[in-house]
């Protein structure tokens, strides 16, 4: 009887069933049958629901476990995780002494937390705490039930620790700590310290959100039971009272939903019992209402009425206050002997001894007394123990209460130190204050008188910018006209370039028919003045378009028109562009080791600039040779052409002056000077570079240097 009446107080948390712990009469079947009926014809999740937590509260208890679960998933397919949460907690209630199977529960509620796993459902967060909140207590109630004395003591030690010097700031962490206090002191025995932690644990519960039924249900059930075995039945009373109201609430909950299975029948019927196991406590008017509200059940609920055959509570107590000794004794000699009901033997020998003195039964008085004597030494001697371990915990219990008042101390301390240091830094921090308005004070003055020689000089500054404008406006018009100059110059140029070209062309023309009209006698004489007025002639069309080229790159008009170029065919073209240029006993030669490649440039441009080059370079040398070549240098993607020659050199501090306009080393020397400017311009529009090796000294040697692309 004890474990079904331990059974049936623990089953009544959260609103379950109880009437689901012991079978149910044969008329259910037929109720299970036609709801597996309707079942079948259900077609969407929402229906299957409604239907599945009839069935639920129908079935016997391990029956409706698999129906539970699967109620689970189809909560998840009618997007409705509050059902689903309700049937967790509604199975909790049904696994209270597997806390393997808690486990799973409180895993399952964890997906309503994630929303990064997949098909995740929103959930208010105060039914999920709620939910896993429960699921912990529950847990709490297995975990020290399975636990030994030892491992108790020291899991006792290290909540009562973490409550008094790190407490949870979220409340549901709070309430689940302090009801693990309570579980395990309720083992230890130890009622005074229970007492005052059932009671901080109320506190915290009274603080929860007013539709947290199933944890106050929980609170109620708990501290009434725990009330009652310490004796406070006053306070056990008023958990039952508030365990009432929470079932009337459930009701009405539940018949909105039209779950027309659940009754709590049986959950009144143990209260009801244990109300009148405190008649001394209770008006007659109050024993007569209870009396008949617990028979009535007796009468209408299968479940009240199994409980009320192995232990008839609500007879005993009810004769017994209204003075009916031998009824009521006949009702405690009927079920003493139940195994069931061993936990309650002192009581029914304490009431029995009652009886048999009223009735003057000294035979079973005898008997009685000396039972209890024996039950009562042994329950003096294991209060005895309880009490030395109360002593024990609170011993236990105080060095840690030092413990946080010495850390309080010291905090405090700390928090006067760091105050103390405060003030000085805000003393500082005012004294700089202070000298930063000083200073803001001073430079505010000196800001002022900045802003007065500001306006002077912005004054003075427009002033200047409108000079400047004027005068820019000057140089726009000196630009205009030095452009317009140096356009008319171009055109000059280039007309007076045409313009000596063809008298030139003329001359060398009439030059070669004098020659060819002449006689054989006079004409090798003439032969040689030829010669002379097509050497001047050239030479003065060089210096023409010499200055016509300079002319054109100033102009930015010189187009460039890179392709694929054959080295050794142009380099062949230039040099026999140059050879008649050539002094008597010099070579001309080409680098063999030059190596055959095309080259992405301008062909004309760098015809030109070699031409230039190599025309130079048989202008000033008389006896040896000139050699033209060229390399790759890999490292700078780059053509590396080289002229070298034999003749009379340049001094390395002339290796840029030579690149002027006009220049000439040798003024007696033929040309204008514009021959190495515009082989150095025409080298930059390529992408290169020209310069002088200083470094030969057996002639001169230009290295020019050109982009491969």
């Amino acid at each position: 009887m004890r474990v079904r009446f331990l059974l049936i107080t623990l089953l009544m948390i959260s609103g379950y069933n109880i009437a689901e712990a012991i079978p149910t009469r044969l008329d259910n079947k037929a109720a299970s049958d036609s709801l597996y009926s309707e079942l079948s014809k259900a077609t969407n999740p929402a229906d299957s629901l409604s239907i599945l937590y009839n069935l639920f509260d129908v079935l016997p208890r391990d029956t409706g476990v698999p129906v539970g679960f699967e109620m689970i998933d189809v909560a998840d397919r009618a997007s409705n995780p509050e059902a689903a949460l309700d049937v967790i907690r509604n199975l909790a209630n049904r696994f209270i002494r597997k806390d393997s199977m808690l486990q799973v529960l409180y895993d399952r509620t964890l997906r309503y937390n994630n929303p990064d796993i997949e098909h995740y459902i929103p959930v208010s967060q105060e039914d999920l705490k709620e939910t896993q909140t429960f699921l912990s207590l529950l847990r709490n109630t297995s975990q020290a039930r399975q636990n030994d004395l030892d491992e108790r003591r020291e899991a006792l030690l290290k909540l009562q620790k973490t409550m008094s010097l790190t407490p949870p700031e979220d409340l549901y962490e709070r309430i689940v700590l302090q009801h693990a206090i309570c579980t395990l002191l309720a083992h230890f025995g130890a009622s005074d310290m229970l007492t005052t932690k059932l009671d901080e644990l109320g506190r915290m519960v009274a603080e929860l959100p007013t539709q947290s039924i199933a944890l106050r249900n929980f609170y109620n059930v708990t501290s009434a039971r725990l009330y009652s075995e310490n004796g406070d039945y006053e306070r056990a009373m008023q958990a039952d009272q508030n365990t009432l109201d929470c079932i009337t609430t459930l009701e009405a909950k539940y018949a909105k939903q039209k779950r027309n299975f659940r009754n709590y029948d049986a959950n009144r019927y143990v209260i009801y019992t244990r109300f009148l196991s405190n008649y001394p406590l209770l008006a007659p008017h109050e024993v007569e209402k209870y009396y008949k509200m617990a028979m009535r059940l007796v009468d209408s609920d299968f479940t009240s009425y199994e409980t009320n055959r192995i232990f008839p509570g609500p007879q005993i107590y009810y004769n017994l206050s209204n003075k009916n000794y031998a009824t009521a004794l006949q009702y405690i000699k009927s079920c003493i002997d139940d195994p069931h009901n061993q936990h309650l033997r002192r009581r029914l020998i304490k009431d029995e001894i009652e009886c048999a003195q009223a009735l003057g039964d000294n035979e079973t008085l005898l008997q009685a007394s000396l039972e209890y004597n024996t039950i009562l030494e042994k329950h003096l001697s294991e209060r005895l123990d309880q009490k030395l371990q109360e002593l024990q915990l609170l011993s236990d219990t105080s060095d840690i209460t030092d413990s946080y008042n010495r850390l309080t101390l010291e905090k405090q301390q700390s928090e006067a130190k760091a105050l103390r240091k405060f003030t000085i830094l805000m003393a500082v921090a005012a004294a700089i204050l202070l000298i930063f308005v000083i200073v803001l004070y001073n430079l505010n003055r000196r800001n002022k008188q900045l802003v007065k020689t500001l306006d002077q000089s912005n004054h003075a500054l427009r002033t200047e910018s409108e000079n400047l404008e004027n005068s820019r406006a000057e140089l726009l018009k000196a630009r205009d006209s030095a452009q317009k100059a140096n356009n008319l110059k171009t055109d000059f140029i280039k007309n007076m370039s045409y313009e000596v070209s063809a008298p030139l062309k003329a001359i060398n023309e009439y030059c070669k028919l004098i020659v060819d009209c002449a006689n054989a006698s006079d004409r090798k004489y003439l032969e040689r003045f030829t010669s002379l007025v097509e050497l001047n002639s050239d030479l003065l069309t060089t210096i023409v378009n010499d200055v016509l080229h300079i002319s054109e790159i100033d102009s930015n008009s010189v187009p460039i028109k890179n392709r694929s170029t054959d080295l050794r065919n142009l380099c062949s073209m230039v040099l026999d562009g140059v050879r008649n240029r050539l002094a008597p006993g010099v070579s001309l030669q080409f680098d063999a080791s030059s190596p055959a490649i095309s080259l992405f440039t301008d062909p004309q441009r760098l015809h030109q600039i070699l031409l230039n080059l190599l025309t130079n370079a048989a202008k000033f040398t008389t006896k040896g040779s000139i050699m033209l070549g060229y390399t790759i240098d890999p490292s700078n993607e780059k053509v590396i052409f080289n002229v070298t020659d034999t003749g009379i050199g340049i001094k390395a501090d002339k290796k840029e002056v030579i690149f002027d306009r006009f220049v000439k080393l040798d003024k007696e020397t033929q040309g204008a000077g514009l021959g190495l400017t515009i082989s150095r311009m025409l080298a930059r529009l390529l992408g290169g570079d020209l310069h002088l090796d200083t470094s030969y000294n057996k002639g001169a040697r230009f290295i020019l240097a050109i982009p491969k692309k």
